[in-house]
């Protein structure tokens, strides 16, 4: 990745990887998110990508963590991690990788990343 494309994704991993926080997300918190993410300049099929190839797999294992991380993750480890996983793509490990996880748990998030996305097309108009 380009320093270039690094800037511009960087906002959005943050965003993305609060998913993954050992928290809930109640529904004020999931129409903040929404409005910050609707900012972006990527569209809603470009956002679950993120989220899938680059954010997913470097946080998803927090959940399945007994003292996973609530307050949110250092965001120059997390830029780091994303901008790899973003030019690993293609490579077998990480195609594994993606779909690795606790199903129940990337189920509930696929979930609540449903619905921030549903609103992210919403606010678009």
């Amino acid at each position: 990745m380009t320093p270039e494309e690094i800037r511009v994704r960087r906002p959005v991993w943050s965003l993305l990887s609060e998913l993954w926080l050992d928290v809930e997300l109640d529904d004020r918190q999931r129409e903040l998110l929404a409005l910050e993410l609707s900012a972006s300049a990527f569209s809603v099929a470009e956002l679950r990508d993120i989220h899938d190839c680059e954010v997913a797999p470097v946080v998803s294992r927090n959940l399945d963590s007994v003292a996973g991380e609530w307050s949110g993750f250092d965001p120059d480890w997390l830029a780091e991690r994303c901008a790899k996983a973003a030019d690993d793509r293609g490579a077998l490990a990480s195609r594994i990788r993606r779909w690795g996880g606790s199903s129940r748990r990337r189920k509930l998030v696929t979930e609540v990343l449903d619905d921030v996305l549903a609103r992210v097309a919403r606010l678009r108009g």
